[in-house]
């Protein structure tokens, strides 16, 4: 899959940013193809960026690129890092944004990005210098002249599952998707509550019922495609409901 590059920005789509990267992309490897994980990414948002990275990279074929760039340290002496992974090169910046992906599927290699050899404003090193990176690597360039040893990869604090639930178990929500649905980090296979769930969420307490879909009205708590229970309405948004955002205590518990 040479060539093959996958994009994860916060850049939205109003403006030119993401254009900027395929690009530059395109005119260093002319064949190269694109897969657009997602370009909605709360502006900032390093953790929301990493957990649709985390799930979307089983998915990428094995040789893809995958870019990512959610980078509020943009500019400063924060790294840009590299790392091959399970057949498939991650580049982006060293904020945590990366760190899940390698923390559970290991890596081959990992280097920081000498910025020095790229000419970047300190404002845009997505298009400057990241984009040029991800091409080099696409293209099977030799990358050996812009490579930094000595990097340590950062952590994303707080980044974990809740493996088991079997009567009662607290975790947070790790996500809100587009239609409102509060992704736990709770398992979905190891939990085993049925019937009636009563579920507190920060300082709200109320009632749902266990569902295999979103078929059912009210609250429901149904194990997502994403392997982890969320609490959903059907046809509706449980976050806007509940005023709820990624990071909220979420507890459950069989009535």
């Amino acid at each position: 899959m040479a060539g093959l590059i996958a994009l994860l920005t916060d850049f939205g789509y109003s403006d030119y940013y993401v254009a900027a990267l395929k690009g530059v992309i395109k005119s260093l490897v002319p064949e190269a193809d694109f897969i657009d994980v997602t370009h909605g990414v709360e502006p900032f948002s390093v953790w929301e960026g990493a957990f649709s990275l985390y799930y979307a990279f089983k998915f990428m074929p094995e040789g893809t690129t995958i870019l990512a760039v959610v980078d509020p340290g943009v500019g400063t002496s924060r790294e840009i890092i590299a790392a091959r992974c399970k057949g498939k090169w991650l580049v982006g910046p060293n904020n945590g944004l990366l760190y899940p992906v390698l923390r559970d599927n290991g890596y081959d290699e990992l280097f920081a990005v000498d910025v020095k050899a790229f000419e970047t404003s300190r404002t845009f090193q997505g298009r400057d210098v990241m984009a040029k990176v991800s091409a080099k690597l696409a293209g099977g360039q030799d990358v050996s002249n812009i490579k930094l040893g000595g990097v340590k990869l950062k952590k994303l604090r707080g980044w974990g599952f809740v493996s088991r639930c079997r009567s009662r178990c607290k975790g947070k929500v790790m996500h809100v998707d587009r239609f409102g649905n509060l992704i736990s980090n709770l398992r979905s296979d190891g939990f085993a509550i049925r019937g009636k769930v009563r579920v507190s969420l920060d300082d709200k307490t109320l009632d749902a019922t266990y569902s295999e879909n979103y078929s059912k009205d009210g609250f429901i708590v149904v194990p997502g495609g994403y392997g982890l229970i969320e609490l959903a309405v059907g046809k509706g948004s449980a976050a806007s409901q509940l005023q709820a955002k990624a990071g909220s205590v979420i507890s459950f518990e069989k009535v």
